[in-house]
This record gives C-alpha cells, structure tokens and sequence, in this order.
C-alpha cells in the first residue's frame, strides 16, 4: 500500500517541520471538485484522527489519505522546490491527463471541457 505515494526527502522534511509547529498529528491528503481543472489537491493537518483514513508512515510523518482520493493521486510523487519566491509542493500524478499552469488542480478525464493543460 505504502508504494502508491512517493515522498521525496525534501517533501518529508517540510511536511515534518509543519506537522511539528502546528501540534499536528500528520497530513492528510484528500482531492475535491475545484480549481480551473476540476479537481483540486487538498492537503491539511490532521488534529483528530479519522478511523476511515489510510495511514501511511513515511520518513517520521504519517500521512493520512482519505480513501476517494485513492483513484485519483495512486503513484503520485510528491517534492518540494524552492525558489526565489519561497518554496511549495509540487505534485506528479500519473493519473492526470491536465493540470493548471500552478500545479493545484487537475483532470483525470480528458472530455471534461476544463481539461487542458500540460503537467509536466
């Protein structure tokens, strides 16, 4: 189960850091309608848990993936960049067919009419 998330070492150790300053228990990781591509990333941290959520213990941190989101992040690679801006996850999701020009929001079907838009 844990091999259909990849975190890489810098996301681990930005998601470490910011579960630690909010007294978090983890992150959770869930996708909902929104964005100018129909679905949007959501990421929070988790204060309680939620006994439907899949725990996955990556580097230190757990992260909890609600199960609908499941479908639609499976092989994700999520990093963290930095750059003179500041830095931000970035997500790779083999199962978006688009993505929008800030990587937030995605379409995993490519007749949907806001589908377009390279990812990568």
């Amino acid at each position: 189960m844990e091999k259909f998330i990849n975190i890489t070492d810098k996301a681990i150790n930005f998601l470490r850091e910011s579960v630690e300053k909010e007294n978090g228990l983890g992150i959770r990781i869930n996708v909902a309608p929104g964005g100018c591509q129909g679905m949007s990333y959501e990421l929070s941290f988790v204060k309680e848990i939620d006994p439907s959520d899949l725990v996955i213990q990556k580097g230190g941190v757990d992260i909890y993936v609600v199960p609908q989101a499941v479908p639609f992040i499976s092989g994700i690679n999520i990093d963290y960049v930095t750059n003179p801006m500041g830095g931000n996850l970035v997500f790779g999701n083999p199962n978006a067919k688009s993505c929008c020009g800030c990587g937030q929001s995605f379409c995993t079907d490519d007749t949907d009419s806001r589908c377009g838009g390279s990812c990568f």
